[in-house]
């Protein structure tokens, strides 16, 4: 308990120490979150333009196509809070040597590795997620009871940890390849699939997003449990293939630091 109780608070220091930094340049703050809330909106732009010309994508209607995008937003929200250390990681840590400086310290080194990486441009994301979820929810009439809400942590959760689990084994690959960039980029390319119901996508796409990279649990199958439409058995399996992931990514970056053997000629 002693050792949570540590972390969290140095945790804690960690997102102050990121807030004052981020602060020192407001305007530069302000300009990276409109940035991103622009990216993200542009899919909502192409989602509005495609809906305009159709009714429907397969045997979905313009209100749950934007509840499914609009969920997408806030797991992907939460894993950009932590997330710029697993892009660079390869680069920065294994083959600059920064590895060698965390290892030394009485932390435990993924936890490091996290905090060093804290971004606030997923306020906007979050934001984004939260606004269109509550518009696509009052056009389908979903009732938000105290049960579905702790339905909905329990799978934005799930979600989250699915990617954390995801990228965490991408990047811990880099103790064995050492590569600059990895596996992560072609990789994070595939979420562009995971916005979007997955049975309108070809049949290998679908196994190919549940069962090798199951990035069909970040929006897709938890969504069709508020939708009522869809593979909804699926759905609850997302806090289940979060934990799943979280083990594997885990297991593979202490495989990982078993065999690093420090920067140095």
């Amino acid at each position: 308990m002693n050792y949570i109780l540590r972390h969290a608070r140095i945790g804690w220091s960690y997102v102050l120490q990121a807030v004052k930094m981020r602060l020192e340049y407001r305007a530069d703050f302000f300009l990276e979150c409109l940035a991103a809330l622009m990216q993200q909106s542009a899919g909502l732009l192409f989602l509005a333009f495609l809906f305009s010309k159709i009714d429907a994508v397969g045997e979905w209607s313009r209100e749950q196509v934007f509840f499914i995008y609009g969920f997408s937003l806030l797991p992907r929200a939460l894993f950009d809070a932590f997330a710029m250390n697993f892009y660079m990681f390869s680069d920065k840590y294994i083959v600059q040597g920064e590895m060698d400086r965390v290892l030394l310290r009485p932390l435990s080194s993924l936890f490091q590795m996290l905090m060093e990486g804290i971004s606030f441009d997923f306020v906007a994301d979050l934001t984004l997620g939260i606004a269109v979820v509550a518009y696509a929810s009052a056009k389908l009439g979903l009732v938000w009871t105290f049960g579905a809400g702790v339905t909905l942590a329990a799978m934005v959760f799930g979600a989250w940890f699915v990617l954390m689990g995801v990228f965490l084994t991408m990047t811990a690959l880099a103790f064995w390849s050492q590569e600059r960039v990895g596996l992560i980029p072609p990789v994070y390319n595939l979420l562009n699939f995971a916005q979007y119901p997955l049975n309108i996508f070809h049949k290998v796409i679908s196994v190919l997003l549940t069962f090798v990279v199951p990035f069909g649990f970040i929006a897709y199958y938890p969504s069709t449990a508020f939708l009522e439409q869809g593979d909804v058995a699926m759905a609850w399996f997302t806090p289940v293939a979060g934990f799943a992931c979280m083990a594997v990514g885990g297991l593979v970056w202490r495989a990982g630091l078993k065999r690093y053997a420090g920067a140095g000629s």
